[in-house]
């Protein structure tokens, strides 16, 4: 409840978030919360996971973030951290 924004990390799998993250989204409320998504992947994008997550969850400002594949420097997420106001 007392986070206005709130990041969502998770594989993709096949352009799909995994399992256990899509329950996550289920099972909670982000109503009057940003929620910004991020994933790893070796070859997949983001795909249609953000909006297949916003379906399942209740409310919220629902934003894509960004991929990053398993050599992404630590410089690269910092960056991408500072951009979204982290």
């Amino acid at each position: 409840k007392e986070y206005k924004t709130v990041l969502i990390g998770y594989p993709i799998w096949w352009g799909n978030a995994s399992h256990p993250v899509k329950s996550f989204v289920t099972q909670n409320d982000f109503t009057g919360k940003t929620v910004i998504t991020f994933a790893t992947a070796a070859s997949s994008g983001m795909g249609e996971s953000t909006r297949n997550l916003q379906k399942r969850a209740k409310g919220g400002e629902w934003k894509n973030g960004r991929r990053f594949y398993s050599y992404s420097s630590d410089k690269e997420i910092r960056d991408w951290l500072n951009e979204i106001g982290f």
